[in-house]
């Protein structure tokens, strides 16, 4: 309601209220007031229509239950004279079979004279529903057992046409006896007869083809025998599904393919087999038959589709097909590790590392060494194309063999080097020999740890793609190829390697670290030789036994002995032939200097990077190592005069410069014992504490000092 008029100077509340009772909504109202009195009324007359017909209902419901007491006894014997008259027409009807049964019998054997296959035919069909008709009586099995003999009889006469047309393919008359079969319920004999009639045609071209090939060649029996398969299946489905009405034809093909696979003769594991034995290379052949087998299979599910959840038994029958395909490789894939070792232990054999120059044994061997992470990556390779890195666990097995193998060759040539170390001074280069021999051990200690990265991420990229159950039939697992016992080994190394993070040639890698150790101080022995033979004979030296003359007077005229000074003259010579290192660099030596991690290595230095600082490591450890020896060679001296006690600490003064020139960190235990020997007798004790106590004791027996009360 609009109210502004009421805020108007010169609102008239009698003029506001007129005008409101003269709109329209006001007649409306009186107009509804006005029609109730008549809506009352047609409300009352409606309810009295409505009870009048709740009587009606009432009344007829009861006339109807009336009728239905005063004629359920009729009814009964209505329903009972019905069934009656059913069974008088069936047993009419059983009479006229019976009568039909006598009569077709005795006519079939006629028919069967003449013959005339649609005609047998007709009268079976006749006599089946006849029987159909006769299962109560009391002879029913025998008719039966007599019904199914005609049949075997009719389908032995149709047998020749049936082959006959299948073998052709002919689709008319292949149709016409499929009809006649299905009409006398034998679709299973029918399906028998077409798998019977192309296993057949089937396994004369696998004779052919594989009596008329050459086996150790590549593998084109087994792939045009698979291609003969494939362009057969993709022509057979439609013909199969206008023959075998009401048949799945996809299904019917699968189990035709696995019939023909799983029957052939000779097997097809059988000629892969002997094709194998032929072979110069196996695994190649091996591997272009999983090729063609691939290939074949892939060509079977793009004919025949996949099955789909539920339908199982086309999965089982597809399944079965996959596994009749790859069964004739599991024989030849428990020989995988076999192959592979045979093939890479040829390359070592042809490489003829070890010769009678060891210069040239050495530069094969290093050379050899650049190869092996290839090598590893090649047979890798062919597993992956083999088995998809299933057969990962016997490829480490292999590489392990293959490095064991070339880890005896470079123990060899350790054990030549070492044996060459009593002429180290007279030649040279048997000094650059051992340098070259460290380096090869490095270099094979890089090349396996090269391996194992280069093989972890084949191995992991492999195993994520790993499907232990078949979720589609045509699914690749690894049960397919490998025995139960490979499958769990496979299984362990997935859980190792990517859960673990363990190593796949963990044996390799300790035990090419273990040669390098090896190697490396079987150099070093031949390096400290000159300075070794030397020092062997000093506790045997006569100047110990001089017993002339006094310390005070002596002191001066004490000059270095002959034996250290040769041991100071090749000391020197080290720097000049450690030069190449410093032009030519090798990561190789400072790889195996940092395995070798010898007790050498003084003050715990270990080598860098830098070649430099390799220099510089084996410059320590020779020089580390003249002081051990030379201490323990002083310490066998069993009795020495005070006079050679000057002399010894001037020979040990002496090698200590050349030391420290050459740059050694230390010369312990050399300069504790040079300490000890020149301490006077009387303060021997107060110098002794912190020093060695069997250096101090041995020391002490030398100089003849009491002991300390």
């Amino acid at each position: 309601m609009d109210l502004t008029a009421f805020s108007q100077e010169n609102f008239n509340p009698k003029d506001w209220i007129n005008n409101v009772f003269r709109s329209q909504e006001a007649q409306q109202n009186r107009d509804v007031v006005g029609s109730l009195p008549r809506v009352l009324r047609d409300i009352e007359s409606l309810g009295h229509e409505v009870a009048v017909l709740k009587n009606q209902m009432n009344s007829v419901r009861q006339d109807i239950e009336k009728v239905e007491h005063n004629t359920a006894a009729s009814m009964q014997t209505l329903v009972k004279l019905d069934s009656l008259k059913g069974r008088l027409v069936a047993s009419s009807q059983a009479l006229r079979e019976a009568d039909n049964w006598t009569t077709l019998s005795t006519d079939i054997e006629e028919v069967m004279d003449s013959g005339d296959l649609d005609a047998i035919a007709s009268k079976l069909v006749a006599l089946q529903n006849c029987l159909g008709i006769l299962t109560h009586v009391p002879d029913y099995e025998e008719r039966v057992a007599h019904l199914e003999g005609l049949k075997v009889r009719l389908e032995a006469l149709a047998s020749p046409h049936i082959v006959a047309a299948f073998t052709q393919h002919n689709l008319d008359e292949s149709v016409k006896y499929a009809r006649l079969l299905r009409s006398l319920g034998r679709v299973s004999q029918l399906e028998s007869y077409y798998h019977k009639c192309e296993i057949g045609q089937l396994g004369t071209a696998w004779r052919g083809g594989v009596e008329g090939s050459h086996l150790g060649g590549p593998p084109m029996w087994l792939t045009s025998f698979y291609d003969k398969i494939a362009l057969l299946t993709s022509q057979q489905v439609r013909w199969c599904g206008q023959v075998f009405e009401g048949s799945d034809a996809n299904l019917l093909l699968s189990q035709l393919v696995a019939s023909t696979l799983t029957s052939l003769d000779p097997t097809v594991s059988r000629v892969i087999s002997a094709a194998a034995k032929q072979q110069e290379e196996p695994l190649a052949f091996l591997i272009s038959v999983k090729t063609a087998s691939d290939q074949f299979l892939r060509d079977i599910e793009s004919t025949l589709g996949t099955a789909k959840p539920g339908q199982e038994t086309y999965f089982q029958s597809q399944r079965i097909v996959v596994q009749a395909v790859y069964s004739p490789l599991q024989d030849q894939v428990m020989k995988y590790q076999e192959y592979e070792e045979a093939l890479m232990l040829s390359h070592l054999i042809s490489a003829d590392i070890v010769k009678a120059d060891m210069a040239e044994t050495l530069r094969r061997l290093r050379e050899y060494c650049s190869k092996l992470s290839n090598q590893a990556d090649v047979a890798a390779e062919r597993c992956l194309q083999l088995t998809s890195g299933w057969t990962f666990p016997a490829l480490t097995a292999a590489l392990t063999t293959y490095i064991e193998q070339f880890t005896s060759r470079l123990t060899q040539a350790a054990r030549h080097v070492e044996k060459q170390k009593a002429s180290i001074t007279d030649d040279w280069t048997v000094f650059t020999t051992c340098l070259n021999l460290m380096q090869a051990a490095g270099e094979l200690v890089m090349a396996v740890d090269s391996m194992e990265h280069s093989l972890a991420t084949m191995f992991t990229n492999a195993a994520a793609k790993f499907t232990w159950e078949p979720t589609t039939p045509f699914i690749a697992t690894p049960d397919l190829l490998l025995s139960t016992q490979a499958v769990t080994q496979l299984k362990k190394l997935v859980v190792k390697v990517i859960d673990e993070d363990g190593r796949l040639l963990e044996n390799s890698m300790t035990e090419s670290q273990a040669q390098c150790q090896n190697t490396v101080e079987a150099a070093l022995h031949t390096i400290m030789n000159p300075i070794s033979s030397l020092l062997i004979v000093l506790p045997d030296l006569p100047a110990w036994n001089s017993r002339q003359g006094t310390s005070s007077h002596l002191s001066f005229s004490f000059s270095p002995q002959e034996y250290i000074t040769q041991i100071g003259q090749y000391l020197m010579t080290l720097p000049q032939h450690l030069e190449p290192l410093l032009v030519n660099h090798s990561p190789a030596l400072n790889r195996a200097l940092q395995e070798a991690n010898t007790s050498c290595s003084a003050g715990g230095r270990v080598v860098s990077e830098s070649e430099i600082s390799a220099a510089d490591f084996l410059i320590n450890s020779v020089g580390q190592n003249t002081c051990k020896l030379y201490t323990d060679a002083i310490l066998k001296i069993p009795d020495i005069s005070t006079s050679m006690i000057t002399q010894l600490t001037t020979d040990i003064d002496y090698i200590c410069n050349i030391l420290e020139d050459l740059g050694v960190s230390t010369c312990e235990p050399l300069d504790k014992l040079n300490t000890l020997l020149k301490a006077p007798a009387d303060k021997y004790w107060k110098v002794a504490p912190g020093n060695n106590p069997r250096l101090i004791a041995a020391v002490r027996q030398m100089r003849n000092i009491p002991v300390q009360s």
